[in-house]
């Protein structure tokens, strides 16, 4: 594979990867049940990218593994942020 698809690819998978940031935490803000299915198709969307760029580009075990964990890391990562939201924003009583 080449320097150039293996780029767009990369490009991809962040471009996903922020999609499904994005979708996942406005699905949740509106309650809205497609924007969170559309957070779901992007992840997928991702993983696939991800397979793609392990099985088929040039890059270093490292930079693979590297990728591995930080798409791992993708699918905790915002529902953690979410959850610390809630909580952070929970009304507590006041000390008045």
């Amino acid at each position: 594979m080449s320097e150039i698809s293996t780029a767009l690819l990369l490009g991809l998978y962040v471009f996903l990867a922020g999609l499904y940031g994005l979708a996942f935490t406005v699905g949740r803000l509106v309650r809205a049940r497609s924007v969170r299915n559309a957070a779901a198709i992007f992840c997928v969307m991702h993983l696939l990218v991800l397979i793609a760029i392990v099985g088929w580009t040039p890059l270093g075990i490292a930079w693979k593994a590297m990728l591995l964990g930080s798409s791992v890391a993708l699918l905790f990562i915002p529902p953690l942020v979410w959850r610390l939201l809630e909580e952070t924003h929970r009304e507590t009583p006041s000390h008045g």
